[in-house]
Parts: structure tokens; C-alpha cells; sequence
């Protein structure tokens, strides 16, 4: 295998490494945190916390 094409083919990974990190981070952006889906906290304890703020 040429230098040549070893260096596209490089070039090439790099750049969808680099496509699937930055849309990774728009999306995390786009919803900070776990939202909803949040397995952290139930939905008894955010019921709870809902009814302890008012």
C-alpha cells in the first residue's frame, strides 16, 4: 500500500471521528442534562419534588 493512501485513508477516519464527536456534542447541546429520561430519579421522587416546590 502506497504512503500516499495511507495517508488519505487516515485522513479519512480522522474526519469521521471527528464528524461523529462534533455531532455528538451539538446533540448534548441541544438537551443538557438527562431530561426525562433521567434513570438517576424516579418519577415518585420528581412527583415529590414537584409537590415540595409549591
Amino acid at each position: 500500500m502506497s504512503s500516499s493512501l495511507q495517508t488519505l485513508i487516515a485522513l479519512g477516519l480522522v474526519a469521521l471521528a471527528l464528524t461523529f464527536l462534533v455531532r455528538h456534542w451539538l446533540k448534548q447541546r441541544r438537551n443538557p442534562g438527562c431530561g426525562d429520561s433521567c434513570s438517576a430519579v424516579s418519577s415518585e421522587v420528581r412527583r415529590l419534588r414537584t409537590r415540595l416546590k409549591r
